[in-house]
């Protein structure tokens, strides 16, 4: 039901911003007689700004989430989303019309700083999509920040060294050049890209979290061919693109925010499972074989306690050590467990408890890999002998 809502929200979105940009082509002429350009730079500089504070938001709950997820995925976010902020922010400052920031603003500028940013985060976004991710075991956030910083420092020089050698973009009054639309279009097939990779992944697993990137890349594609057709900086069809870039950007936060919250829900969650286990007078664990000899990989309950064990005593301990006196018929269970992967439900008596012990192999290609367990303390019940089960 949940996933069928958001599949339902997710077209009506993408409907919607396909009749918006339709719409704004159709009635171009009549809105452009509302619009007023003399606002233009500031509305840019505020819209820019909201840019460049998502991918801050995105490199800093990255730069925090890293300390225990070890993500290399988030790793990659925040190289790519330090470094599109800050070239978005000089993008900003060179704008045709602010004041000057270490040369003249003009429109060769900041429309090479804009297709640089572009292209970083089209194409760090559909390597981060294909790109499998693994925890990693160094610490390698400001060996991130140091290549992003000679990124940005590279692509500033080049930018400001050889800005009147650099073939145009923009001609203002006439629009954009063919070298600018080739660069938007191939922009946008990134954009593209990735979003297909969003939609086979949500068509794998259903998290909906896809659909919420998918709409972003959706958003950012149309956003980039817009800028392909506009004849001024200030004019509506780049007003109309940078809303349809804000909006993509806030589909981008809200998508990496539920990819990255989890480390610390499910965190949460897992204490409180823990708390609940070590309530429980049975037990839960998992065994591996060793030799011929069966391990406790993981055991936790009261269980322990009653048999005067401690949890931090139980990492490599035996069954016939944990349970001595009646090892040897356990022993027997996990032995056929193994051997034939079939589940084992048995009663065992532990120190004048009665437990209900349940063995379930864990199995790849047919090979017992361990086997996990529980053991649910069943004295009363047996105790009560026959008129008990009478009443059941």
């Amino acid at each position: 039901m949940k996933n069928s809502q958001a599949e339902t929200r997710f077209l009506i979105y993408v409907l919607a911003a396909i009749s918006a940009l339709m719409m704004i082509h159709i009635f171009h002429p009549q809105l452009s007689q509302i619009y007023d350009p003399v606002n233009y730079v500031s509305f840019h500089t505020v819209l820019e700004f909201f840019s460049i504070s998502v991918s801050m938001t995105i490199f800093l709950y990255c730069w925090k989430t890293y300390e225990k997820s070890k993500s290399s995925a988030a790793l990659w976010l925040m190289y790519t989303f330090y470094t599109v902020g800050i070239i978005d922010l000089f993008h900003t400052l060179t704008f045709k019309g602010m004041p000057f920031f270490i040369t003249e603003s003009t429109v060769q500028k900041a429309t090479y700083f804009w297709v640089a940013g572009r292209a970083l985060e089209a194409g760090l976004m559909v390597k981060i999509m294909f790109m499998k991710d693994e925890k990693l075991k160094r610490d390698l956030r400001w060996p991130v920040i140091l290549a992003s910083l000679v990124t940005i420092a590279v692509i500033t020089v080049f930018i400001f060294t050889f800005e009147r050698l650099l073939p145009q973009l923009v001609i203002e009054g006439e629009g954009t050049t063919p070298l600018k639309n080739l660069l938007e279009y191939i922009i946008s097939a990134m954009h593209l890209l990735a979003l297909v990779m969003c939609l086979y992944k949500y068509y794998l697993n259903k998290q909906t979290v896809y659909l919420n990137l998918g709409m972003a890349f959706t958003l950012l594609f149309l956003s980039e061919l817009i800028f392909t057709v506009y004849r001024s900086v200030y004019d509506l069809d780049n007003f109309s693109g940078h809303i349809f870039k804000v909006l993509g950007y806030y589909f981008i936060l809200k998508g990496i925010y539920e990819i990255l919250l989890p480390v610390d829900e499910y965190k949460e969650e897992a204490a409180v499972a823990e708390s609940i286990v070590k309530k429980n007078p049975g037990a839960i664990f998992s065994i591996t074989k060793k030799d011929d000899n069966f391990i406790f990989s993981y055991i936790e309950g009261g269980m322990i306690r009653q048999l005067g064990f401690h949890p931090e005593q139980m990492a490599g301990t035996t069954v016939e050590d944990f349970l001595p006196a009646s090892g040897g018929d356990i022993m027997d269970y996990c032995n056929s467990t193994w051997d034939s992967g079939e589940n084992q439900t048995f009663m065992a008596q532990i120190k004048n408890h009665s437990y209900l012990i349940s063995l379930v192999p864990v199995t790849e290609q047919g090979i017992t890999l361990q086997i996990t367990g529980t053991a649910s303390e069943i004295t009363s019940f047996t105790q009560q002998g026959t008129p008990q089960k009478k009443a059941l």
